[in-house]
């Protein structure tokens, strides 16, 4: 017996009032906090010391299932699902290591090596690599919205470092028709969405946010009618990017569709980063292109434009927001290539 209470946490004869009276009020006070949304009634504040990280996985996702799409959960989950296989499925969220992400590291590799042998395919490390950075991001999400949620101390959060790759490799771009096939498979919003990027060269993370309720995206205040400009944000960062006449007509009357809607402070695309991203990659099948990435392929498209129209390194690296101009110069490498295209056609 503890505290005036049997094994099984009932009260048993005799005991003292004063007990019972601060029982009730410890249980009172819980269903204060309850109701208030501060903590679930009879939550034990040492529950995440015994969480397996299994466990701490669909408590997160299952909360997400109204803040983002389904595709983006099926990503976390499936990315969780490979690192707890690798680390196993008794593992406490209290005792996750660096020697865990090892552990999940070479056990990716491994996999991959087998992969690739399996179908006789050329062994592609920076690949590799970079399908490992995604589902790190996607861990690296799950984990930190635990402790956003509270469902995990701040200081079991472990320092995750992506793998480092070749950022030498050429960008992929669309050519006019393929432009415009793809954009004739969206409509609405979406369209609009596609047209911003298009014109402005802009990031995914610039003009939508990451989930409801996200504050971040491109929102009215920052198009400014009369300097004909949109102000975009990213990384702490932001530019001035010139409005092109088409896509002013187009963002004109989507204003005046939203009518009062359209206040300073209202998002000009309502739909979620993944939302939009899956909205793009089923308009590029639709449309029989078969090129890597759906939006940030615009951005590529753009750039490559820009350069293409005469404009110099230094203006693309402002158009881009690019801080380095190394990053920019990759596209110096496309251009080579376009010339030697225009010349094989030229003298053929």
């Amino acid at each position: 017996m503890r505290d005036g209470r049997d094994a099984n946490g009932k009260f048993v004869k005799g005991t003292p009032k004063a007990v019972v009276e601060a029982e009730c009020k410890r249980i009172e006070s819980e269903l204060a906090l309850h109701k208030a949304g501060l903590k679930r009634f009879g939550e034990d504040p040492r529950a995440a010391e015994f969480l397996t990280v299994a466990e701490l996985t669909e408590q997160v996702l299952n909360s997400r299932q109204h803040e983002v799409t389904k595709e983006t959960i099926a990503r976390n989950r499936h990315a969780m699902k490979l690192f707890i296989a690798a680390i196993g499925k008794q593992t406490l969220v209290s005792e996750i290591k660096p020697l865990h992400f090892d552990q999940f590291r070479n056990a990716r590799f491994e996999a991959m090596k087998q992969l690739y042998q399996k179908h006789g395919w050329a062994w592609n490390e920076d690949k590799v690599k970079r399908g490992w950075n995604k589902e790190i991001e996607n861990i690296r999400t799950v984990l930190k919205l635990a402790v956003k949620k509270g469902l995990m101390p701040l200081h079991y959060l472990p320092k995750l470092e992506k793998l480092k790759v070749d950022r030498r490799r050429l960008p992929m771009f669309l050519n006019k028709q393929e432009v415009n096939d793809m954009a004739a498979q969206l409509s609405g919003e979406t369209a609009l969405a596609f047209w911003i990027i298009r014109y402005t060269g802009a990031r995914r993370s610039e003009i939508a946010r990451k989930f409801i309720g996200d504050e971040r995206g491109l929102k009215w205040k920052d198009i400014d009618w009369t300097r004909n400009t949109i102000r975009l944000y990213a990384k702490k960062k932001e530019r001035l990017v010139p409005m092109h006449p088409k896509l002013r007509e187009l963002l004109e009357a989507r204003k005046n569709e939203m009518g009062e809607q359209a206040q300073p402070e209202t998002h000009v695309i309502s739909l979620v980063r993944d939302t939009l991203s899956d909205y793009f990659a089923k308009a590029r099948v639709k449309a029989g292109i078969h090129k890597p990435g759906a939006v940030h392929i615009l951005r590529h498209t753009a750039a490559t434009d820009l350069l293409s129209s005469g404009g110099n390194i230094r203006i693309a690296q402002e158009f881009l927001g690019h801080s380095n101009i190394a990053v920019t110069e990759i596209y110096t490498h496309v251009m080579e290539g376009r010339l030697e295209s225009a010349v094989l056609q030229a003298f053929d």
